[in-house]
């Protein structure tokens, strides 16, 4: 991606100072401070999925600059097949929307259990507040799951995609290895709601907007192929969660009015689980942020 947008020789300079093998306290301190955390991990097909684990405040820990632990139980809604042992690659997204702020950790499990996860960091950063919408009043139920899957989206799916406001996006490189740059990831993308597009064949068109240019997500994809999406309906507790093939289109010419960017991520669902009033919180939408061009305009993202 670097140098098909020829930013290769400024982002490699930029990476060797943002991302790190080990977390800076502050980054250690926003995850104990979090009630909830997207994380991603392989299934039993090597596909990845996002998946969310919640807890009270210090349910995450750092023992060390090195070390995250998490102690929480699956939801209804996580995939039973993941590769949660010793050894598999993992990856975590800390995302505190009432402040905006995001913290990222791509790891490798050390230990593993029924209700703890540790993991070693392999590689962390954060990353900038656009496209996250402001939420308060993160508040903690009791869910009451009704799980289903199929392999096709419905008409009740796609109205809960065009509602939408954020996704969060599962990746992996095509090869894992102990090597600390092959592993797995996921991310946050947001925008106004309307922002993923649904085509009439029913694939989805993800707008890539202007970010910190890591690529962290597009890269991925552009090698393998394999991603999944995680949808929360934040007032309801609906949890829509698809897995599928993405194809990365860094041009899409007169399509970018549409989209509302140059680049997208079009996305071939193949299998699709959905978790009503799943959510084990609820958190209430502040404001839009103004960062996202409204869908069908197009914004300056150069």
């Amino acid at each position: 991606m670097h140098n098909a947008l020829s930013v290769g020789d400024r982002m490699r300079d930029r990476g060797a100072v943002v991302v790190r093998d080990y977390m800076p306290d502050q980054h250690r301190d926003f995850f104990s401070d979090q009630q909830l955390v997207i994380l991603s991990a392989l299934d039993s097909k090597g596909h990845p999925w996002p998946f969310l684990r919640t807890g009270p405040q210090g349910f995450m820990t750092s023992p060390s600059a090195k070390e995250l632990c998490i102690t929480s139980r699956p939801t209804a809604f996580e995939k039973s097949d993941l590769n949660l042992r010793t050894g598999s690659k993992i990856s975590v997204l800390g995302i505190e929307f009432a402040s905006k702020r995001r913290n990222r950790l791509n790891g490798t499990i050390t230990k593993a259990t029924a209700d703890r996860l540790e993991i070693a960091v392999d590689q962390s950063f954060g990353n900038c507040p656009r496209y996250i919408h402001p939420r308060d009043g993160l508040r903690r139920i009791e869910p009451a799951p009704i799980v289903s899957e199929g392999q096709q989206l419905t008409d009740a799916d796609i109205d809960q995609i065009k509602a939408a406001d954020s996704l969060f996006i599962a990746s992996r490189a095509p090869e894992i290895s102990a090597d600390r740059r092959f592993g797995v990831d996921v991310n946050h993308r947001g925008g106004l709601p309307g922002f993923v597009h649904v085509t009439a064949d029913r694939h989805l068109v993800i707008p890539d907007y202007d970010g910190n240019k890591f690529f962290n997500t597009l890269g991925n994809l552009l090698l393998d192929h394999r991603m999944s999406l995680m949808f929360f309906d934040f007032d309801q507790g609906n949890v829509l969660t698809l897995a599928g093939d993405a194809q990365v289109l860094l041009d899409v010419g007169e399509k970018s009015i549409e989209y509302g960017a140059d680049r997208v991520i079009r996305v071939t669902p193949h299998q699709i689980m959905r978790a009503g009033s799943a959510l084990p919180f609820r958190c209430e939408l502040r404001s839009l942020s103004g960062d996202p061009p409204a869908p069908g305009l197009m914004k300056d993202n150069k």
